[in-house]
């Protein structure tokens, strides 16, 4: 038997055997020569695990997420509510119209036939008058010529007996001898026979006299004509009272007029709501959806892969050290939020140009300041403040900053501004020429219209103006009858043009452009009020996530306003735009506005 006496001596290992020990996974792959197990070489060259996600952090983002979308879709179903509520309010208004004008209708159709009524009867007591008055002057006329033919007679009958008595006369003179004794006599009868033919002439001159059928004939028109100043008059106050019947219908049917306008137009700002409520409610089913799939997953791989790719749909950042400043610098575009038809701050005049305007433009010079590529989000302004939490659609990133003629108000908790980069007026705006508007009193039962901005109606309400939605509310002094808050800020210009509203309450540069532009549609058919509805100037600031990883980005935005507001080209941009430069060196933020003091502070504790 043969006892070894020594250790056995090993063969080396293979050399990818060694480069594998040594943790060089791609050494041994490249020197193993097919020397290497096939399911070895299978599992070494599969791609590693994905690493896992922590859940909480995952899930907290993607809950907030659905916070988000949630706060957006109350807010919108507070918009419809608000306009259906004026829209209600008008058609109640409406219904009164339509009742009160159906009892003009009424009152016109018996007021008419009371007048007819009126009229046959006057006309046909005139006709009795006039006839029973031209009879009895017929007769007069009748009596009165036949005691002229009795006149006539007796005058015949007189000249035939001068004829006898001349003739008697020429006899008696025949002879000669007693002239005398006959003369005398005939003498006598000649005298009797003058006096009666006076007699018959004076009582032939009293029968053919006509004065007294003329004294009768002007007694008789006296008469008609005070019978028809009666009738004249009876018929003009029945014509008078129809007049005001048809004027309060008139009134009525322009009131039941503007209200089809007002709420057409509130039908119109509702659709809007509605379709943003709908895209708003179909993206939290859908990320609610997803997130009932993320367990029914089994395997826990299955469930992170689906976590992550979850978390890439919705475009959400998990790095703590996120820098939003430094990937608008990586990426060289800066993605800025803004209202497109806001005249005089970010608009068209023809469709297909760029946007210009007071907020395009300053929004630009930020973007050649930053030096990255300026993207535009075209929004609604009203819904602009929610791209900075969620895309405008699912799959779509948000926008990394609002630039779009923002007042700061409290209350935005997701939202921090920056300093305010322009000065300005609240205004009141009416129709060129409409001489009932002359000042904010004169809005008593009038139709203002606004932007839905919580900041304007806020300073509205502080004025004492009351509507349906607010007459509750103590102070009031001046009652409206509508208040009608626009978010489709392409109607803000026409609705006054047109009659939906009496007048406007607005920031000076959204009105300024339209009443003076030389290529504005409006100028000369718009005009603002002089003076300042709000007790001291507003002022627009930008504004961003209430973020920690905005914080570099909202501190550049500050020092390129403070530079920007120094040079000639602000002065010149804020004066085509605006008219003039204003400014207020005492400005500050009201509480509970966030800015980067108090975002870095936040981050900081």
């Amino acid at each position: 038997m043969w006892w070894s006496t020594g250790r056995e001596t090993r063969a080396p290992r293979p050399h990818w055997q060694q480069a594998l020990l040594e943790g060089d996974i791609d050494t041994a792959l490249a020197l193993e020569a097919g020397q290497m197990p096939a399911t070895l070489r299978a599992r070494l060259m599969a791609p590693p695990p994905a690493p896992a996600i922590d859940e909480s952090p995952a899930l907290a983002a993607l809950l907030d997420r659905l916070e988000a979308l949630q706060r957006h879709s109350r807010q919108a179903v507070e918009q419809v509510e608000n306009v259906f509520g004026e829209i209600s309010a008008r058609s109640a208004e409406q219904l009164r119209y339509v009742g009160d004008t159906r009892g003009f209708l009424d009152d016109s159709s018996a007021g008419a036939e009371q007048l007819r009524n009126e009229v046959g009867l006057e006309l046909k007591a005139t006709h009795g008058f006039f006839s029973e008055q031209f009879s009895a002057l017929v007769g007069l006329i009748e009596d009165r010529s036949a005691a002229s033919h009795k006149v006539i007679g007796d005058i015949d009958n007189i000249g035939r007996t001068v004829q006898l008595l001349s003739l008697n006369a020429a006899i008696e003179a025949a002879h000669a001898g007693e002239a005398g004794r006959g003369f005398a006599v005939v003498a006598n009868e000649i005298r009797n026979l003058a006096l009666r033919t006076q007699e018959n002439a004076r009582q032939a001159y009293e029968q053919i006299d006509l004065g007294i059928l003329a004294e009768r004939l002007n007694g008789l028109l006296d008469a008609s004509e005070e019978r028809f100043d009666q009738l004249s008059a009876r018929v003009g106050e029945s014509l008078a009272t129809l007049h005001d019947l048809l004027k309060h219908m008139s009134e009525h049917l322009a009131e039941i007029e503007g209200n089809n306008r007002v709420i057409a137009a509130g039908v119109r700002l509702g659709e809007g709501a509605d379709r943003h409520l709908r895209s708003r409610s179909n993206w939290s089913q859908g990320l609610i959806g997803d997130l009932q799939g993320l367990y029914r997953q089994g395997e826990p791989a299955q469930r992170t892969e689906h976590l992550r790719r979850l978390l890439q749909e919705e475009k959400l950042h998990l790095d703590a050290g996120y820098d939003r400043l430094a990937d608008i610098r990586r990426r060289g575009e800066i993605r800025i939020a803004i209202e497109p038809q806001f005249k005089g701050l970010s608009f068209r005049e023809v469709p297909g140009q760029p946007l210009q305007g007071l907020d395009a433009e300053m929004a630009q010079a930020l973007a050649r300041w930053l030096g990255v590529k300026c993207r535009f989000i075209e929004y609604p302004w009203d819904r602009c403040l929610q791209l900075l939490e969620a895309g405008s659609h699912r799959r779509e990133q948000e926008a990394d900053l609002v630039w779009s003629a923002l007042p700061p108000m409290p209350g935005y908790d997701h939202v921090a501004f920056s300093a305010p980069y322009v000065f300005l007026p609240y205004v009141l705006a009416k129709r060129t020429g409409d001489a009932r508007i002359r000042g904010l009193d004169d809005l008593q039962g009038k139709v203002l219209g606004c932007v839905n901005d919580p900041a304007a109606i806020a300073v509205l309400e502080d004025l004492g103006l009351r509507w349906p939605a607010n007459e509750a509310k103590p102070g009031g002094r001046i009652r409206l009858a509508n208040l009608l808050a626009y978010n489709d800020q392409g109607m803000i210009h026409d609705c006054l043009l047109d009659g939906v509203v009496d007048a406007f309450a607005i920031d000076l540069p959204i009105y300024h452009w339209a009443c003076h532009g030389e290529t504005s549609p409006w100028r000369g058919r718009l005009e603002i009020l002089p003076g300042n509805l709000a007790p001291e100037l507003w002022f627009y600031c930008a504004a961003v996530a209430n973020a920690p990883a905005n914080i570099g980005l909202l501190e550049a935005i500050d020092r390129f306003i403070g530079e920007y507001r120094q040079g000639h080209e602000y002065r010149e941009l804020v004066g085509r735009w605006l008219g003039q430069v204003y400014d207020d060196p005492q400005w500050r933020f009201v509480d509970g506005v966030h800015d980067a003091r108090s975002l870095l502070s936040t981050t900081q504790s």
